[in-house]
């Protein structure tokens, strides 16, 4: 029989005709991996950055404040690794560890921004049940003070606490006006002051009525 022919069954030079096909499939694919993971991670990066401008929209640094700043840290952490990256030679570049950051930032951030909206209509409940309370302890104040006794020892003492009832009154309008506007964390901290301001008046007044008596 011909060599030549014979030759075509080589098992050796068949198995390293098969080596090298197989050598050359993985040389391809190492090369495209390379080429992905050198690639600038544009896409990931602009969905976090519209996920973290979301949470802001959603006032989560106010209202989930940890969560809001972990997805901040780990945007930090992900923009580092990639200027890491940006700095290295072309051919052992990789944006890995930034692009698996960036997508744990943009998940990061709409649990910001969900455990906001959540918190906030939280709040919400809880402010307009101070509103309430607030308007209870004013109108108590304001009738202590028309009650108020009037004479020497005590009428500058009256003025001076009616001039505190009349600020707090303001501030309580104040709260309100942020509460329509949605600012439910600052009405909160202001009906809060309005109530315990509201209660100092009664309590001043019901001291100006005990001089009064022992005058």
């Amino acid at each position: 029989m011909c060599p030549s022919f014979l030759s075509k069954f080589n098992p050796e030079e068949r198995d390293f005709k098969m080596f090298k096909r197989v050598a050359v499939v993985w040389a391809v694919f190492a090369l495209l991996t390379m080429v992905s993971c050198g690639k600038a991670p544009e896409e990931e990066m602009q969905k976090a950055n519209t996920a973290i401008e979301v949470t802001r929209t959603a006032e989560a640094e106010d209202y989930a404040p940890d969560a809001y700043r972990m997805a901040m840290d780990t945007l930090n952490a992900a923009m580092a690794a990639k200027e890491e990256a940006d700095g290295k030679f072309s051919l052992f570049r990789s944006y890995g560890k930034s692009k698996e950051l960036l997508v744990r930032a943009e998940a990061l951030a709409n649990q910001a921004a969900t455990e906001a909206q959540a918190e906030k209509e939280r709040v919400k409940g809880e402010v307009t049940n101070l509103f309430t309370q607030a308007k209870a302890v004013l109108d108590s104040a304001d009738m202590a003070v028309k009650k108020a006794p009037r004479g020497k020892g005590t009428k500058a003492d009256i003025e001076l606490i009616k001039n505190d009832l009349a600020a707090t009154t303001s501030s309580y309008e104040e709260a309100k006006s942020d509460f329509d506007a949605g600012k439910y964390a600052v009405a909160k901290t202001k009906l809060e002051v309005v109530i315990q301001k509201a209660r100092s008046v009664s309590e001043e007044i019901a001291k100006a009525a005990a001089k009064k008596t022992r005058r």
